[in-house]
């Protein structure tokens, strides 16, 4: 979505996005930061801060912080969410980010990298790597298509066992799991005139080294079943999942035009 989109759901940003900041998600970020060493010390950047649901928390161990949206609805919204006077709010797109060239410890970015494009998901990434110093720590979360196909697949499993047709159980399971709205070759979802972009754990390792990352290591974000029609759905089995991602800068990376 772009700016403005974003800016029309400032005000509902919690009926509109599923955020991993939300009661019951299982989110390792939040202790990941909490326990690097020196912390106190460091600069950090929440790289498509939306509303600040972070803000808060990275204000309070952080020597400083530096929040980037393009959205000046949602800036104004972090800025009432997070008053702490360590905390700097700009407002820049994330495929310009020359201006903080070299100049953070620890880029945060939380389901910010959506674009549909690939080669401005490419130019978002080289953007981000650029802001680190050498050695510089990027700590993202980028949604899971592993996880949308996951889910059709337990979908299916339930459509079959409702009936002995497998064909109908198949049409049934591609609706309930909304397979025209998803190009699984390039990883987008289409909702209307929205598009976003999701992630294949091959895909974001690839791009992440070739935007100059390097020691990427992937957990997930655990997220609990949505409740439909008074039932959770697969409440016994293993929750969908975003990745979360950790990564470092070996040297500064020169700024992409």
């Amino acid at each position: 979505m772009d700016a403005q989109a974003w800016d029309r759901i400032a005000g509902s940003y919690f009926d509109e996005i599923s955020t991993p900041f939300q009661a019951e998600v299982v989110n390792p970020l939040l202790d990941y930061l909490d326990a690097l060493p020196g912390r106190e010390k460091l600069t950090a950047a929440d790289l498509g801060c939306g509303i600040g649901n972070l803000l808060p928390f990275l204000a309070e161990r952080f020597k400083g912080v530096v929040a980037v949206d393009f959205s000046p609805k949602m800036l104004r919204a972090a800025q009432e969410n997070c008053t702490h006077e360590n905390v700097q709010y700009c407002r820049q797109s994330l495929t310009d980010l020359a201006v903080f060239q070299g100049q953070f410890d620890v880029a945060v970015t939380v389901n910010s990298v959506l674009a549909p494009s690939l080669d401005v998901v490419d130019q978002i990434l080289r953007e981000m790597a650029g802001t680190l110093k050498p050695g510089g720590i990027l700590a993202g979360i980028f949604p899971s298509m592993e996880s949308v196909l996951y889910e059709g697949g337990l979908i299916l499993d339930r459509e079959r066992e409702r009936t002995d047709n497998e064909e109908k159980a198949l049409r049934r399971a591609q609706r309930k799991a909304k397979r025209s709205c998803y190009d699984f070759i390039a990883g987008l979802y289409t909702d209307g005139e929205d598009r976003q972009k999701f992630y294949y754990s091959f895909e974001l390792r690839r791009r992440l080294q070739k935007a100059g990352f390097r020691g990427l290591q992937f957990g997930k974000v655990l997220y609990p079943w949505r409740e439909e029609d008074g039932d959770v759905r697969f409440s016994s089995e293993p929750r969908l999942w975003d990745w979360f991602v950790r990564a470092t800068v070996a040297s500064g990376q020169p700024h992409q035009e």
